[in-house]
């Protein structure tokens, strides 16, 4: 029986389907009332401030039964808009039979009420719930009082954790006035301020000028977390516009925010604080906690709740009864620590560390290590065999694959790259660090 695994954070929500080497692309939580039907995810956001009267982006923080300020037949509350993006996660899936539901902490009774609603009108079935951050701190080897941290669309949350044999969560904070949504409004804002002063041009005037600036702030702010300047182009009737950044400018523009999350931290004492990929990747976060004395900060890898839901899939499913309905699923807030299940019963995990990798896991997507790759200092992967020169001369590192046996090579403009093994013998299950992200070797048979 097929089953998938969906992670519910509505600034990129992952799925991950069996069989699959490669998951699905993450799905933001947006959507777009239209007169023939909703769209969701990345369409929804291609169109956000092309139709903003039609866009919606809270139906996942504030998920109900209220009515829409705007709605038809085909979507009349948030529950509606959620139940429209789950169909499109069921079937880019590939239409698994049962989904693993793993939750942020701040889901409150009432959102699994609606959810598992949903689920029960959807062609599939829900095996089990559980909270992301306990799935995500119990493969990581780390005891004591853990503190993990993630950013969502509109909020950003704080759990606290206890691990020893057990992971288990003791409390949950939320910190509205740290989204994303408003990290990104606020970096939009001042890239468009820039433009203005240099061309008189404001991007922010026109929704297609302004559609343009948020597609294309993503990619300036993942090459902003390698860059200390970078440029950025719009295109605009009068022609196309650049624009240096600085990367300490860029940071500067969210300070308020940094020091908020700062605020926040320093008030709960832990042992180790375990950032998310999410809230890691942001230009400005990790700068700030050092400038602030934070250390032991752990940055888990974008599929470390996926890994963990797949190596401890059991025992989640195992917190509902076979017999029950989907309404009577338990939200597991404490999990076995993953290395307790290694030493009791063998973990996924841990199986497939006793092999060869065949292929470099990064984010979502599974790049085959036969051809070589090339890894950018943006930590981009590169097939070796098929970057220009420019790309090669860009490569921070090169892994190679040589009869079973995976080398990784560092070259001249690498940042920062360790990893978990010896470099000339990585296995499946070693990890690459570098510029902040973690890469994982994997084998796929």
């Amino acid at each position: 029986m097929s089953t998938a695994i969906i992670e519910l954070n509505d600034s990129g929500i992952l799925c991950h389907a069996s069989g699959r080497v490669e998951a699905t692309p993450s799905s933001p939580g947006y959507a777009l009332l239209q007169n023939h039907g909703v769209l969701t995810g990345e369409q929804a956001l291609q169109q956000a401030w092309l139709q903003p009267q039609q866009s919606f982006n809270q139906f996942w923080y504030q998920l109900s039964l209220s009515p829409l300020s705007m709605s038809n037949q085909h979507a009349r509350h948030h529950a509606d808009l959620a139940y429209a993006q789950l169909q499109q996660l069921y079937a880019d899936a590939g239409q698994p039979q049962q989904v693993i539901f793993a939750m942020p902490s701040n889901t409150t009774a009432e959102h699994l009420g609606i959810l598992l609603g949903l689920v029960k009108a959807s062609p599939f079935n829900a095996t089990g719930l559980v909270d992301a951050a306990v799935a995500a701190a119990s493969q990581s080897g780390l005891k004591g009082k853990l503190l993990h941290a993630d950013i969502q669309l509109h909020t950003t949350v704080l759990s606290t954790l206890n691990s020893a044999e057990q992971v288990q969560r003791q409390t949950a904070s939320q910190y509205p006035d740290i989204p994303l949504k408003g990290i990104h409004d606020t970096w939009a804002q001042f890239i468009a301020d820039r433009f203005i002063r240099e061309y008189r041009y404001d991007p922010l005037h026109t929704a297609a000028g302004e559609q343009q600036l948020h597609d294309r702030l993503p990619g300036w702010i993942n090459q902003l977390n390698t860059q200390p300047e970078i440029e950025a182009e719009l295109s605009a009737p009068q022609g196309d516009f650049h624009l240096r950044i600085q990367r300490s400018e860029f940071i500067a523009a969210n300070q308020r925010r940094w020091q908020r999350l700062v605020e926040a931290l320093a008030s709960t004492p832990y042992d180790s604080l375990l950032l998310s990929h999410r809230l890691a990747s942001l230009p400005g976060v990790l700068d700030s906690l050092a400038a602030a004395g934070h250390d032991n900060i752990v940055t888990l890898a974008a599929d470390a709740t996926i890994a963990a839901c797949l190596a401890q899939g059991e025992a989640i499913a195992g917190a509902a009864d076979s017999n029950s309905s989907d309404s009577q699923l338990r939200f597991i807030t404490a999990l076995p620590a993953l290395s307790s299940i290694g030493e009791k019963q063998g973990s996924a995990l841990t199986s497939q560390e006793q092999g060869a990798a065949s292929h470099l896991l990064w984010g979502h997507r599974a790049y085959a290590l036969d051809q070589g790759l090339l890894l950018l200092s943006d930590v981009t992967p590169v097939i070796a065999a098929e970057a220009t020169e420019d790309l090669t001369k860009q490569a921070a590192a090169e892994i190679t694959l040589n009869e079973g046996t995976i080398s990784l090579k560092q070259r001249h403009n690498a940042v920062a790259i360790t990893c978990d093994g010896d470099w000339h013998n990585l296995r499946s299950g070693d990890a690459i660090h570098i510029a902040g992200q973690t890469l994982t070797l994997i084998e796929v048979g």
